[in-house]
């Protein structure tokens, strides 16, 4: 007959092991670094685990994820520090890099092939580094609304500023300025956007969506975010880009249709 008191000690370790082992399991589990808001066409994503699956609305986003967008495709992610990124057709884009909290922020990504749309927020801690890595280029920014063709090596400022570097040299981008990296590896001197240029790389990255329901991206369809305080309908008030301050303005707080910055977050070039 066995003893009862080594049964129950048995029984004692073999859920406190389990315990150790739920923990551990839970520890262990990626904490999402965003949110897909919209799909246009075929994406797919590859996440650490080397695994693809398609991407769908509302899927999370992950540390060392990779996205490739096909052919007339797109994908829109939206970042837990309100960073917005829109990628164009056949585009492969990878996150290396994601740090965010009250007083810290750097995020660096690689686009390997493609076009880019990306809106960063301002960023009211003082440590605050975001790049953005090309086979030709990297690009360096804060508050910034810019574009990327990282096959052509274009570098396009729609607002605010940015560091442009290339193998020796280094550029800085004005409001509506670009620059192309040459064959010596380095950028050209910055210059202002051409309409044409401009409205390309505008067509080719845009990603609609609709606006979502003012909760839905504080919620469970956003990590990490909690609503903002309610406002009468009647005084809703954000700036958006030339928009000023304490004009009300007729969009519902999430992305605007019209593939802007996130409403309620202040852009300052």
């Amino acid at each position: 007959m066995r003893n009862p008191v080594s049964k129950f000690w048995i029984a004692s370790l073999t859920v406190i092991m389990l315990g150790f082992a739920a923990a551990h399991t839970r520890a262990q589990e990626p904490e999402p670094i965003g949110i897909v808001t919209a799909v246009r066409g075929q994406v797919t994503v590859v996440g650490e685990d080397g695994a693809s699956e398609p991407v769908e609305e509302g899927a999370r986003v992950y540390l060392g994820d990779r996205f490739d967008t096909g052919e007339d495709s797109g994908v829109k992610i939206l970042f837990n520090d309100d960073t917005l990124i829109s990628l164009g057709a056949n585009t492969t884009y990878e996150i290396n890099e994601f740090v965010y909290t009250p007083i810290t922020r750097r995020s660096f990504s690689n686009i390997l092939r493609g076009k880019l749309k990306g809106i960063i927020q301002t960023f009211e801690g003082e440590d605050s580094n975001v790049e953005f890595a090309t086979p030709k280029g990297v690009i360096g920014i804060k508050g910034t609304i810019v574009y990327i063709d990282a096959d052509r090596g274009i570098f396009f400022v729609l607002e605010g500023k940015g560091r442009v570097r290339g193998v020796t040299e280094e550029v800085e981008l004005l409001t509506g300025e670009f620059t192309i990296i040459g064959p010596d590896g380095n950028p050209s001197p910055p210059k202002p956007i051409t309409p044409e240029l401009r409205k390309e790389l505008e067509e080719v990255t845009l990603v609609l969506e609709e606006a979502p329901p003012r909760d839905s991206l504080y919620k469970e369809d956003y990590p990490g975010k909690e609503p903002p305080p309610a406002a009468p309908p009647d005084s809703i008030v954000t700036t958006i880009g030339d928009v000023p301050t304490g004009q009300p303005v007729d969009l519902l707080p999430g992305v605007n249709p019209d593939d802007e910055a996130p409403v309620d977050v202040i852009i300052n070039p």
